[in-house]
């Protein structure tokens, strides 16, 4: 039977009964377009920033301030040295923030029906983790790439780096240092999508049922939540910076998470364990006001307002 007269043979009733499945499959997948159009917004804004703060986790000693890290990196490398790594964060920064936000408003969308109101903050924390787990397979190799550029190492450009690392030390390398990635990533994203959906909540209290935050309020709460996510989880983040870097050395100098937190704290002080902090909060700030903003502009352009969720507050 040719497939037209299998088509043909569909009945108004079948076409029916397919309609809702499909629905929700293009529900879904304008969640990761907004995502993934959003992503690549603030990858390439703050890309220069991001160079700068992995420079300054990367040295141990020294100065570290990020005026002076700016104008080192600007007087050896010029303008374009800021943006190395940039073509596999830009190749991976849109499959990984469609994957990101996609799953966060799945497992969100499961969790909220099955949870009483006062647990809604438990939907949010684990859509955030979930997420950071689902993409970690793509961020983790893109990030090892993306910093062996920014460190100005030997490489050309972003495929030879990822060809070098793959004769170095073959596909396990690109994966060194995932448990750090997770030790990141995981809690950011709790904190990180807590924050925000606490205060889009708080600020929504008193609205009408299908009120949205204005394009000022979405920048404080996604700046807000960015920030404390940022104070957090700097400290796993410098570890996960020399984690990656060091895979390709011949001598390792931390064996893991737990050891780089204890050998960095035992040898810089905190401050060692805060490196990078003033670049990473202006990257985290700006990241969340712009990633949010930008993605919930970019729902209401997808979306109808039947198809945009109710509001759980």
């Amino acid at each position: 039977m040719s497939q037209k007269h299998s088509i043909d043979k569909f009945s108004p009733g079948s076409e029916l009964s397919v309609q809702h499945p499909f629905y929700g499959a293009v529900t879904l997948n304008k969640h990761a377009v907004a995502g993934a159009l959003a992503g690549t917004v603030v990858s390439v804004s703050l890309h220069p920033i991001d160079t700068v703060k992995t420079i300054i986790q990367v040295n141990s000693f020294g100065q570290s301030s990020f005026y002076h890290t700016l104008r080192c990196t600007l007087a050896e490398r010029g303008v374009l040295g800021l943006y190395g790594g940039l073509a596999s964060k830009v190749a991976c920064s849109a499959p990984i923030s469609a994957i990101y936000t996609l799953t966060y408003e799945t497992v969100k969308a499961a969790l909220m029906p099955i949870l009483p109101k006062e647990y809604h903050s438990i939907a949010h924390c684990a859509a955030g983790g979930c997420s950071s787990i689902a993409t970690s397979f793509l961020f983790t190799p893109s990030e090892c790439i993306k910093q062996q550029m920014q460190v100005g190492s030997q490489y050309q450009n972003c495929w030879d780096a990822l060809l070098g690392c793959l004769r170095r030390g073959g596909v396990t390398s690109l994966y060194a240092g995932w448990g750090a990635v997770l030790c990141r990533n995981i809690p950011h994203s709790i904190v990180k999508f807590y924050t925000y959906e606490s205060l889009k909540q708080s600020m929504l209290k008193s609205a009408p049922a299908n009120a949205n935050l204005d394009s000022g309020q979405t920048l404080f709460c996604g700046g807000f939540a960015g920030s404390a996510a940022a104070l957090f989880t700097t400290p796993f983040d410098v570890v996960k910076t020399r984690v990656q870097l060091q895979a390709f050395n011949p001598v390792s100098k931390y064996e893991g998470v737990h050891h780089a937190l204890k050998e960095i704290f035992r040898q810089e002080g905190l401050q060692g364990l805060y490196r990078g902090l003033t670049p990473r909060l202006a990257m985290c700030i700006s990241q969340g006001a712009i990633f949010f903003t930008s993605y919930e502009f970019l729902k209401t352009i997808m979306f109808s307002e039947q198809e945009l969720p109710a509001r759980t507050c």
